[in-house]
């Protein structure tokens, strides 16, 4: 029997550690590893600002422009300005197709909300002339209705020549 880097071989070809030479270096290692896991986790939880982008979570409270975006809406009360019903005929080859609606402009104060309703006339042209260029495809596709209320807000900003318009809202929504 003799001894070779930390373990005993026996005559059979047998090697046995050496007792407490195996153990430290275990303990050792899961010590690194322990410590390295515990850095790491400390990082991504309490400053993931340091980490790369791709690794940092997607929490919308740490983001720093979400956090601004969260607080600006939540300052953001809306008032309704209704618009009167809209019919107007749809773009397309093959039967004529009709289309339905009711509007409901989300608006800051109730001063904007009067000069919506003194500038009626030219939003309902811009309004019906938008709609009419459609096609029923377009407005029954999800993504398409939402492109439809960000364009709509747009062509009323434009007609009101300041941006009062916040947001447009279907309260009806029929194609025939």
């Amino acid at each position: 029997m003799f001894f070779f880097n930390g373990f005993f071989y026996l005559a059979n070809g047998i090697f046995v550690a050496q007792p407490g030479a195996v153990s430290k270096k275990i303990i050792i290692i899961a010590g690194a590893l322990v410590a390295l896991l515990g850095g790491g986790a400390g990082i991504y939880f309490f400053q993931p600002d340091l980490l790369p982008e791709f690794i940092r979570p997607k929490d919308l409270a740490r983001d720093k422009q979400g956090k601004k975006l969260a607080e600006e809406k939540k300052h953001e009360p809306e008032i309704g300005a209704d618009l009167e019903v809209f019919v107007v005929n749809l773009v397309g080859s093959g039967a004529t197709r009709y289309f339905r609606t009711s509007l409901s402009l989300g608006v800051k104060t109730e001063k904007e909300k009067e000069i919506v309703k003194e500038s009626n006339g030219p939003i309902r042209d811009a309004v019906i002339t938008y709609l009419s260029e459609r096609t029923a495809d377009e407005l029954l596709d999800p993504q398409g209705k939402t492109k439809i209320r960000a364009a709509l807000r747009k062509q009323i900003n434009a007609v009101l020549e300041k941006p009062i318009v916040m947001n447009v809202y279907f309260k009806e929504f029929l194609i025939q």
